[in-house]
């Protein structure tokens, strides 16, 4: 008569299942911390040439995209609320095309730079 040692394989199987576990936890952790699409504005270029995003008032830029890219973006509620007149984006083209959005601008929505 033989006899197997299965105690090994039930050790085993415990930490597959463990790790498992833990992969599945942390997928559900880091999603959760993720802001849903609905809390942020969006901002996506449908033109067909890389553009450099700013504020119009300052002059800089924040945010490269190129053709089709987008990217969502955080704002207080008050720019949606209560904006400042000059809270105005803009896109600058390669080509010096400009584009601009705003002063308001509110979570949930999006720029289509480049679409009507």
């Amino acid at each position: 008569m033989s006899m197997r040692n299965t105690g090994g394989a039930g050790a085993i199987s415990r930490v597959r299942a463990l790790t498992i576990g833990l992969v599945i936890v942390g997928a559900l952790v880091s999603s959760a911390c993720q802001p849903r699409a609905e809390a942020m504005f969006h901002i996506i270029n449908y033109s067909q040439e890389t553009v450099t995003v700013g504020w119009k008032s300052t002059g800089g830029s924040f945010l490269t995209l190129t053709p089709g890219q987008g990217r969502p973006y955080g704002f207080a509620e008050s720019a949606c609320t209560d904006p400042e007149p000059d809270a105005i984006l803009i896109a600058t083209s390669e080509t010096g095309k400009t584009y601009t959005y705003g002063p308001r601008i509110c979570k949930g929505t999006s720029w289509l730079i480049g679409r009507q």
